[in-house]
């Protein structure tokens, strides 16, 4: 790179690194982190996910019925999900190895090198670099990521649905009126996760606003 253009990189990568520098074995942590954090907080609500206490609501319940059961049991159905992604992966052991890889590369890439690179004159920061990375990992593994993870989610989605509201809650508490976990961490992990450097405001706002509204339900 020239002097010219590792000024003007080091002047554009200023302002383009997504958070505080990490190490490589950070990445593997974070995979780590996110494979087991669902099944973690599922854990303790198991044991009533299993009770078969089912009956057809009425119009006026279901929004009351999928909210206490989406509340209480989200992390159960993202758990389910996981596990049939899982199960699919099997026979697609060697593919499953380099996706992790590919995660494991775009975090050396956004996290750990951070530093611009001058490709025929132009200077490309950390963020679009890790879009590359990400938009080059989606179509390559394409196939992979809708056979394993699109038709297990298919699955979970329609079952949760259906537990959220045929399953009879339990007697009404004072945590009805509360947050749902799975989309209140959801929304701190978008906050955190720095996606709002990626896409239009528009959309960052629209998800926003989304969130708030959900949250705002009483």
């Amino acid at each position: 790179m020239s002097s010219a253009g590792a000024g003007a990189g080091a002047g554009a990568g200023a302002d383009d690194v997504l958070d505080a520098r990490e190490t490589l074995a950070d990445g593997g942590k974070r995979l780590a982190r996110a494979l087991r954090g669902p099944f973690a907080r599922a854990q303790p609500h198991w044991k009533s996910f299993a009770q078969l206490t089912f009956a057809c609501p009425t119009a006026s319940e279901v929004p009351g019925r999928m909210k206490k059961n989406l509340q209480q049991f989200g992390y159960c159905y993202v758990s389910l999900a996981a596990a049939l992604a899982a199960y699919n992966a099997l026979s697609r052991a060697l593919l499953a190895v380099m996706l992790a890889g590919a995660f494991i590369g775009h975090h050396y890439v956004t996290r750990v090198r951070r530093a611009p690179i001058e490709i025929g004159g132009r200077v490309f920061g950390a963020k679009t670099q890790g879009v590359a990375c990400a938009a080059a990992t989606a179509i390559f593994f394409w196939k992979f990521i809708t056979d394993v993870f699109f038709s297990a989610a298919s699955v979970a989605l329609a079952f949760a649905a259906a537990h959220a509201v045929m399953r009879v809650p339990e007697p009404k508490t004072d945590e009805d009126e509360g947050e749902i976990p799975l989309l209140r961490d959801f929304a701190a992990a978008y906050r955190e996760s720095g996606a709002d450097d990626y896409v239009p405001p528009q959309v960052s706002s629209t998800v926003r606003g989304l969130f708030a509204s959900v949250f705002a339900r009483k």
